[in-house]
């Protein structure tokens, strides 16, 4: 797959090399969406700063995706905390995530079909699992605590997966 050059100048412009062109937030949203491997590098130093735009994208694009007490638990956390559950943790929980969907979606098709019936459009609602709880927000005053807390429940979940 064809790598993707943005170059950040100093005035903030994005400048696609490959397509000679000016991009913005959201052409980038846009590229990344579709799959495309971007690379975003500072015009100056040439020093890479994808992840920095990356995260710009999230900012900008999908602010709305994250919740206010998660953002502060990432503000609030140690970052060798966050380094370890976003490392360790997170791709495992997220993929288990997307699994568990996909079952779901299969399961809402046809749920409980036996040969002769008809499908009940309402049958895989019975199959949903529980939504978690929202943390105390007393509970936030320690957020290392907090995240310790996650990273040991996590752990308990990948022990039960296995």
């Amino acid at each position: 797959m064809e790598e993707i050059i943005i170059k950040k100048y100093e005035n903030r412009r994005l400048y696609c090399v490959n397509t000679a062109k000016y991009v913005s937030i959201t052409d980038i949203r846009d590229m990344i969406a579709e799959g495309k491997n971007i690379k975003v590098v500072e015009k100056a130093t040439g020093k890479d700063i994808t992840k920095y735009v990356l995260m710009q994208v999230l900012l900008e694009e999908r602010y709305e995706v994250m919740p206010e007490f998660f953002i502060k638990i990432l503000i609030q956390s140690p970052a060798k905390i966050l380094e370890q559950f976003f490392q360790g943790y997170f791709p495992y929980m997220f993929e288990y995530f997307l699994k568990m969907r996909e079952n779901q979606m299969m399961n809402m098709q046809f749920p409980n079909m036996m040969f002769g019936q008809q499908p009940n459009p309402f049958g895989g609602f019975n199959m949903m699992p529980q939504m978690p709880q929202m943390p105390n927000m007393a509970t936030m005053a320690n957020p290392a605590a907090m995240m310790e807390e996650i990273i040991k429940r996590l752990a308990e979940l990948e022990k039960k997966l296995k």
